[in-house]
């Protein structure tokens, strides 16, 4: 039991990294899911699958504070529970470990660490998980301490109760992960299992009254919302999609992923664990880890082993991701229970390392603080020099640059979702609409998405765009318009056209400023940002080589961005491709000199789908100069690398094989082709 005056302590370590959290949270929409949930929260909306109702609840509640933006106000809402979870260490912390300066450098610890840091300053669902969690710890080693391996605890039924309600909240906020580490509560509980038998049925019951969100968010989706990922859900099936996520059954199970990407990812996830608690706050916790079994007994031991391995090495086996750097970024926020537990070892580690070497007071105080100053220069630099709100400029430069009354199809995260809060929250460009490309996120959706067949949905949206008066433009290449004026930030369907592929080349020169201010040179250590900016170079690249006059230099201006590009992977292939589609004809040492660039240049974490462009252009540079063979194997290559149907290899390969006469190659290419799914969201 928790002494009375021990709980001034938790609460302090909670007001501290509040404070922390509240001060370097962005003041506006970021990236990644953020921009969803800042939506979701204000309008009440659905979120994407499996629509965390919860967490949506509780967002919606702190938009109605008095201070700064909606966005901001959302993220207080990640910052408050970042801040109770670490509270709630501590308390775990003192059920185990002697001593209160353990207990601190424990909760310090998990809060100051890197990753956690970065999911309590931006609307996401993962420090609510990890407070449920913890929590959850916090009362089982009450009802069940170490200590107690033969007989519950006094008032265990009262506390199985709270567990029971709790549990059930947290699978309202992130069920796939809290179902993860229930087997280990499994171990932990087990000297109650009596108890928790004779009262299975009003457990049950509690925890049925915790998922009661999941039914408010069921029959909030029958409204017209303004966001609602996949718009209203009208049969169990479509309710059982859902919630079971069964829309990114591809992209957890890539088809393209196999056993190197899960080793690649198992030597990542040995990186994140050295570097969360800065290595020297690891090894305290490898220590922690190593003498838990004596200290703690066999089955508190063997609960926080399990409640670390489920999220990590458990969940690495169980994903199927293609190992690059923007899936390493999706999962890295996925073991933030397991990063708890070693927070819990590192504490546990410090104490016995203080007992065996019989350190005073001060000394062991001053080598916490070494720990935490390690820990903290990490943070810091993972976090502070981050520039968070490199999303909020890029949605604000293009809504500047859209022309009046513009009908916008955008394609997601990165574009369409912080140019919708921009417009629907802080009512900029009221003039425009917004549509998403695949009928997700936005409540005017042309059709329903898990109700549309692909073909009937192009076919909507293409008759939709063929009888608007108004400009329709997209961004992100989120859908093909036919004729289009390509002004990079965005493409505009040009009517006045009759060549339904006909490209025109101009970019704006506030778009020109925002590439050489804020794409041009930089290098965002945040995935999400570095996978847009990316995007952008090689678009840009591809735009200024495919423009280039043939037989006369480039202005000086144009000169300085082709040498900036390439520089990098990105711009280096978008110029490759762009002189291949120069209408003027191109220089085929030009292109290949551009290849061999971005060859020297690419990542080792480079996303699938553009390892096979690079391949795909190399393959067709090599058959237009005459070289079948060659150009048949890279086009191969490009689609064994990336098996998706809108793959560009596919068509050239086709063609190559119709030259060569191969009809047995073209239908067992067809064949393939149709055999691969396209992730439904």
């Amino acid at each position: 039991m928790t002494a009375r005056r021990d709980w001034m302590h938790p609460a302090s370590v909670a007001a501290a990294l509040f404070v922390l959290y509240a001060a370097t949270a962005p003041r506006t929409v970021a990236l990644e899911d953020d921009g969803l949930f800042v939506l979701s929260s204000y309008f009440l909306g659905i979120e994407h699958p499996p629509g965390y109702p919860l967490f949506t609840l509780i967002g919606h509640l702190f938009t109605y504070l008095p201070i700064g933006s909606v966005a901001y106000r959302v993220h207080l809402a990640s910052a408050l529970f970042g801040a109770l979870s670490c509270g709630a260490l501590w308390l775990c912390a003192r059920s185990v470990i002697p001593g209160r300066l353990a207990a601190h450098l424990a909760a310090f610890g998990l809060g100051l660490s890197p990753v956690y840091w970065s999911q309590s300053i931006i609307a996401e669902v993962y420090t609510l998980n990890t407070f449920f969690f913890l929590v959850l710890v916090y009362l089982g080693l009450r009802v069940a301490p170490p200590a107690g391996e033969a007989a519950p605890a006094p008032g265990a039924a009262r506390t199985l109760a709270w567990m029971a309600f709790i549990f059930g909240l947290s699978l309202s906020n992130h069920w796939p992960l809290m179902l993860l580490v229930a087997p280990a509560f499994a171990i932990l509980l087990w000297p109650v299992r009596a108890e928790l038998w004779r009262n299975a049925a009003q457990l049950s019951w509690l925890v049925m009254i915790g998922l009661l969100p999941y039914a408010w968010m069921v029959y909030r989706s029958w409204a017209p919302l303004p966001i609602s990922f996949y718009g209203p859900l009208e049969s169990l099936q479509e309710v059982w999609f859902f919630i079971s996520r069964g829309g990114y059954a591809e992209i957890d199970k890539s088809a393209t992923a196999g056993w190197f990407d899960r080793i690649k990812f198992f030597g990542f996830q040995g990186g994140e664990l050295l570097m969360q608690f800065a290595l020297i706050g690891t090894l305290v916790a490898a220590a922690g880890c190593a003498v838990q079994w004596r200290v703690l007994g066999r089955r508190t031991a063997a609960f926080l082993t399990v409640a670390f391995l489920m999220p990590s090495a458990v969940l690495l086996l169980l994903l199927g991701f293609d190992y690059d750097s923007m899936h390493k970024h999706i999962y890295h926020v996925y073991p933030l229970p397991a990063y708890a537990v070693m927070a819990l070892w590192m504490g546990l580690g410090f104490a016995w390392l203080g007992a065996r070497y019989a350190l005073r007071r001060t000394h062991a105080a001053a080598a916490a603080a070494i720990v935490l100053a390690a820990i903290l220069a990490v943070g810091v630099r993972e976090n502070l020099f981050e520039d968070h709100e490199w999303g909020a400029r890029y949605a604000k430069a293009i809504l500047k640059i859209l022309p009046p009354n513009a009908v916008v199809f955008g394609q997601g995260d990165p574009d369409l979702v912080p140019m919708a809060y921009f417009h629907m929250i802080e009512n900029w460009r009221p003039d425009i609409t917004l549509y998403h490309a695949k009928g997700l996120v936005l409540g005017n959706r042309l059709f329903h998405p898990e109700r549309t067949d692909a073909e009937v949905a192009r076919r909507l949206v293409q008759q939709m765009i063929e009888q608007q008066t108004l400009p329709v433009v997209t961004t992100l290449g989120a859908y093909k318009l036919g004729a289009e004026r390509d002004r990079w930030l965005y493409s505009e369907f040009d009517k006045t056209s009759d060549d339904p592929k006909a490209v025109t080349v101009d970019i704006p020169e506030e778009a020109v400023q925002f590439f050489e201010q804020s794409v041009a040179r930089t290098n965002n250590a945040n995935a999400w940002v570095a996978f847009i900016q990316g995007e952008l170079r090689r678009r840009y690249g591809l735009l200024l080589a495919r423009s280039l006059p043939k037989g006369a230099p480039p202005d000086e201006r144009t000169r300085r961005q082709l040498e900036l590009l390439s520089q990098d992977f990105y711009g280096a292939i978008g110029i490759a491709e762009g002189l291949m589609m120069n209408k003027g004809g191109y220089s085929t040492g030009a292109v290949s000199l551009a290849l061999d660039k971005a060859r020297q240049l690419m990542p080792s974490d480079i996303p699938k789908e553009h390892l096979s462009r690079f391949f795909y252009i190399r393959g067709a540079l090599r058959a237009n100069v005459g070289d079948r063979a060659g150009g048949i194997g890279d086009l191969e290559t490009a689609l064994s690398i990336w098996r998706r149907p809108i793959n560009p290899a596919i068509k050239p390969l086709e063609d190559l094989y119709r030259e060569a006469g191969d009809f047995a190659a073209v239908n067992a290419l067809q064949d393939r082709v149709k055999s691969w799914k396209v992730p439904r969201s």
